[in-house]
């Protein structure tokens, strides 16, 4: 116990029953559930394969026990630990039977998952673009985190097909060649203490013990399991944080953790404070952000650091001098010593990686994105490029079979080959190929792309005077932009938000003077492997870039977020859905502060294209209003917007033409008379700011 905090000791020393361990960021969680079973064991006389230690994850399961066998030797003492569903896992291949399950039952993998909702759907001649699998699976997935069977199900509907019928016929499927899948281990586990009274005896004689980390992610039918296993002898230790609670997306419920002491009466409750990680004034920052939740425990992180440096918040013109800001800052820490490997860019939304992924690669910083895809390595991003490139005439015969079925158009395994071989013996170009197609000349497998062929040929005709030369005229008359919407709500729109990002970038790079070929090489070029690193020979010295949801249980000297403003973070949905939304944001914006050691920045846009359309965010009304002693701001006097015209009828909002930087957006106007200066977006040369007498502007 010499190693702990006097908070530290009290959690780790603490009686039997019921007890929550309160762990803000930082504050040594994971050392102070090992010295507690390990006081367990040497204090209390409680034998080692009567403790149940449970995370969430396989990652922390093995740090924790690789601690324990460093605290009390012989490999962790023989207590029991894992995950969630390893643990359940072991009580099913003792009593599964119960359920009507063989105990020698295989969990289905998600290859195995996807074959089955698909062939369920063909036999029900249900088409992938009105129900695409993956959205089947996860609504399942979220009945049986919500603890619902088939007969419990909501009576749900998707595009006029009963889900929950589905359901019953997924599980009906399962059992039948003795399958479960991995979110059935847990509801079937609390299914085994819920339905059978002498099962649920023998399980809970199993444990003295149980302690859980990370409780604040629990789902409903997690919390189930905990209560159903501990209800007799409630020496349930549970460690978490409601502030990081990040994943009410996915099911997981922040009122299990702050109602812990109504769901256990006479609970101990104990707060880790210090933290070991942060300076003093980052955690000054995320204290200030996150007091502003009211439904939370009360609790503050302390510093064991000096002050440091202070979090800065910089404002940008653009998403583009967004990322010039945050290269010249990762270049700016590079130059004080910090390695690439420990700055780390914490984004709201995957969209925001476009243009750093580009100006990263065009200055040969090493980067790589963590827990997910580049940009132009998206499914839809793909799929879009493929549908310009052979609109604009230079998709070739990949791209083609890439996009030949999608969305569907008849065409299986068998026609892809069909055409393939078909354009092969044509010695064509894929483009000029479908432009011979488009006039009716086709045959077997072809004859499907004729209405394809004709809708290129169609939207080639207008797509000169589109900024983005025809890509949202393609997108909507092939139907692609409607068969997302079968991948469910929020999968759909996370897919249609990417496209529009590429659809800007696309405007951008045609006003800039590219050609079609030349955008689609700069793609190219992003969508490789070895540029995705920046070039980098050792990937793990790299800039890490990643979503904030993935950066949780990490941390780095350096930090950046970006897009701090509303809209973004706050994300719009989240504002759509209320206060309970906004107050899982404020906590979003917790956790990328607190993976903070040294230095961190934050930063907004003054203006964001999305849509095809300039948006003007707000800042963040997290940290608008925070005092300068705080976050750091450089000083920045908005533009003062007139809602009269000037003289010419120049006025914000409108296009205007300049002599010399060509196309643009007015941005606002200051000052009055000959002294006004108006800023424009110009489409080429960016931001412009000039005296309004002397500009020579048009409208357009």
């Amino acid at each position: 116990m010499a190693e702990l905090n006097s908070a530290q000791t009290r959690a780790a020393e603490a009686a039997g029953g019921p007890q929550l361990i309160l762990a803000g960021a930082g504050t040594g969680k994971t050392r102070t559930i090992v010295h507690r079973i390990g006081h367990l064991i040497a204090a209390c006389g409680v034998a080692p394969h009567r403790i149940l230690a449970v995370t969430f994850t396989n990652k922390a399961a093995a740090e924790l026990k690789a601690r324990l066998s460093l605290l009390i030797g012989d490999d962790g003492g023989g207590v029991t630990s894992g995950t969630f569903h390893s643990i359940s896992l072991k009580f099913l291949r003792r009593y599964a039977d119960a359920l009507g399950y063989t105990r020698s039952f295989q969990v289905v993998d998600a290859d195995d998952q996807k074959a089955l909702v698909k062939r369920m759907l063909k036999n029900r001649n249900i088409a992938t673009d009105r129900l695409h699998p993956s959205y089947m699976l996860s609504w399942i997935e979220h009945c049986k985190h919500a603890g619902m069977t088939p007969e419990q199900a909501p009576d749900s509907e998707w595009n006029g097909i009963r889900l929950h019928e589905l359901y019953a016929q997924y599980q009906q499927e399962l059992s039948q060649h003795e399958r479960m899948d991995f979110s059935d281990l847990i509801l079937n586990a609390a299914r085994l203490m819920r339905e059978h009274a002498d099962v649920a005896v023998a399980l809970r004689a199993g444990f003295d013990h149980v302690l859980v980390d990370e409780y604040q992610d629990t789902n409903p039918i997690q919390h189930e399991w905990l209560q159903l296993l501990c209800g007799e002898h409630r020496n349930l230790t549970v460690v978490g944080d409601d502030d990081q609670s990040i994943y009410g997306w996915r099911g997981a419920d922040v009122s299990h953790i702050l109602d812990f002491e109504l769901s256990w009466r006479g609970a101990g409750i104990h707060r880790l404070e210090e933290n070991y990680r942060s300076t003093g004034a980052i955690l000054q920052l995320a204290n200030v952000i996150i007091c502003e939740n009211a439904d939370r425990h009360e609790k503050a992180l302390k510093a064991t650091r000096e002050d440091g440096e202070k979090p800065e918040w910089k404002v940008c013109n653009d998403e583009y001098d967004e990322a010039r800001q945050i290269l010249g800052r990762i270049e700016r820490w590079r130059s004080r010593g910090y390695p690439w490997c420990e700055m780390a860019i914490l984004y709201r939304s995957n969209r925001q990686s476009l243009p750093l992924e580009q100006l990263f690669r065009e200055s040969g910083i090493p980067y790589r994105i963590i827990g997910g895809v580049g940009f132009f390595e998206r499914m839809e991003v793909k799929d879009v490029l493929a549908y310009w490139a052979l609109l604009n005439r230079c998709g070739d015969v990949l791209q083609l079979l890439r996009i030949c079925n999608r969305p569907k158009r008849g065409l299986g395994a068998m026609g892809q080959e069909q055409l393939a071989a078909i354009l092969a013996a044509s010695g064509m170009r894929a483009y000029e190929w479908l432009d011979l197609i488009a006039g009716g000349q086709a045959e077997g497998a072809a004859k499907k792309l004729v209405p394809l062929a004709r809708l290129l040929v169609d939207v080639r005709q207008d797509m000169e005077a589109q900024a983005d030369r025809g890509l949202n005229m393609v997108l909507e008359a092939s139907g692609y932009l409607q068969s997302l919407s079968a991948m469910g709500e929020l999968e759909a729109a996370s897919r249609i938000e990417n496209i529009r990002t590429l659809q800007d970038y696309i405007e951008i790079s045609m006003a800039q003077g590219l050609t079609p070929v030349e955008f689609m090489d700069r793609a190219s070029l992003l969508q490789s492997s070895e540029e995705m690193k920046g070039n980098a020979q050792d990937e793990e010295n790299a800039v890490s870039m990643m979503s904030l949801h993935r950066a949780k249980g990490l941390e780095f000297d350096c930090v950046v977020l970006p897009g701090v403003e509303e809209g973004l973070l706050p994300h719009q949905r989240a504002l759509d859905e209320g206060e309970s939304g906004i107050s899982e944001e404020r906590r979003l914006l917790y956790v990328g502060v607190t993976r903070a050691r040294e230095q961190l920045l934050l930063t907004s846009a003054r203006q964001r294209r999305f849509f095809g359309e300039m948006h003007f965010p707000l800042p963040s009304r997290f940290i608008k209003k925070l005092p300068a002693e705080i976050l750091q701001q450089e000083s920045f006097a908005p533009l003062t917007i007139h809602a009269q015209p000037a003289p010419g009828g120049i006025a914000p909002g409108l296009q205007v033409c300049h002599p010399t930087f060509g196309e643009g957006m007015v941005l606002g106007m200051e000052g009055s008379g000959d002294a006004m200066r108006v800023t424009v977006q110009f489409r080429k040369v960016g931001i412009k700011q000039l005296m309004l007498k002397y500009a020579a502007l048009q409208v357009v």
